[in-house]
């Protein structure tokens, strides 16, 4: 069961011309929208199943450019400062990161003119675009797995996928299902699984589930072992040398590792050094492969680690 925001309530985030338009979009047509972008001077369009739509004054969808409500730079720049709670310069690290998460665990991607300092975006100025991600979640997608792999103990588990196949969907649905029976350290170092907002998890992620919001992968799952003594630490995007040093040294304590990698056969960890390491060392027993992007959050078949490397 998918369960997504209501995008009804994001109307207070927009001005008073689009959010009036938001507000007037049909349940039926909701249900199917995953994201709504403003670009400055351009119709406001909604990607709906994977294609763009544009947005009417009555809150339809449609094909017509000359049909929509066009965003100017005004109604971005009451957006922006919505999202950012009306105190910018509170949000700067993640403004230099793209990104705020808001209520509902729904995220707002920001375009515009980077200011950096020693070759880091330090900020962004003349904001250009706003593209708010709608939040969801997909009930019971990892339920066979959970049941199958973790109905005795705990183990380690690689999840590989390619772009778009649902890796961090799965995760969220192991935090949601596991976390009722095993203590868990989520390291949610862009804040996709828990979808924190002002300390709190928007999305459903187990009632013995610690969220390590913003945590560069390497310090937090050191931070989790030393200070939360989990059984499991939970982490997307694994694949950096010091991410996987950092596993390679929670071994000695016992923790399970359940964590997502780029790959479209499990033939990936053979081909990433720091995660073939953590494989030969016999960090990861199992690796289970999605299907696609054309199913996203599916589990098309699950290999012992073991098996792979050999």
């Amino acid at each position: 069961m998918i369960r997504k925001y209501n995008i009804r309530k994001l109307a207070p985030y927009f001005s008073d011309k689009i959010g009036s338009a938001v507000s007037k979009i049909t349940s039926a047509d909701a249900e199917h929208i995953s994201e709504i972008r403003l670009r400055t001077g351009r119709p406001v369009s909604l990607s709906v199943c994977g294609k763009e739509k544009f947005l009417t004054q009555s809150g339809g969808l449609t094909e017509c450019e000359g049909m929509a409500v066009t965003a100017n730079m005004n109604d971005i720049e009451k957006s922006f400062n919505a999202v950012c709670d009306y105190s910018v310069h509170s949000y700067g690290r993640e403004i230099s990161e793209g990104f705020i998460t808001i209520e509902g665990g729904n995220r707002v991607g920001i375009c515009g003119t980077a200011v950096t300092e020693n070759n880091c975006i330090k900020t962004l100025k003349y904001i250009s675009g706003l593209n708010f991600r709608i939040s969801g979640q997909a009930f019971g997608c990892a339920d066979e797995i959970c049941k199958r792999y973790f109905n005795e103990k705990p183990c380690s588990m690689l999840i590989v996928g390619p772009p778009s196949s649902g890796k961090t969907t799965i995760l969220k649905d192991i935090c949601r299902i596991l976390g009722s029976s095993y203590k868990i350290s989520v390291i949610d170092e862009r804040g996709e699984i828990g979808a924190v907002y002002h300390g709190v998890p928007q999305n459903s992620v187990g009632l013995m589930t610690d969220i390590f919001d913003g945590y560069p992968k390497a310090y937090g799952i050191t931070s989790a072992v030393r200070v939360m003594s989990p059984q499991i630490i939970v982490c997307d995007e694994l694949g950096g040398n010091d991410d996987c040093e950092a596993v390679l040294n929670s071994v000695s304590t016992g923790v399970k590792i359940i964590a997502s990698m780029h790959g479209f056969t499990e033939q990936a960890i053979l081909s990433n050094k720091g995660i073939r390491q953590l494989a030969e060392s016999g960090m990861f027993e199992y690796a289970a492969v999605l299907e696609g992007d054309t199913v996203p959050g599916k589990i098309k078949y699950v290999k012992k680690v073991v098996d792979v490397i050999c």
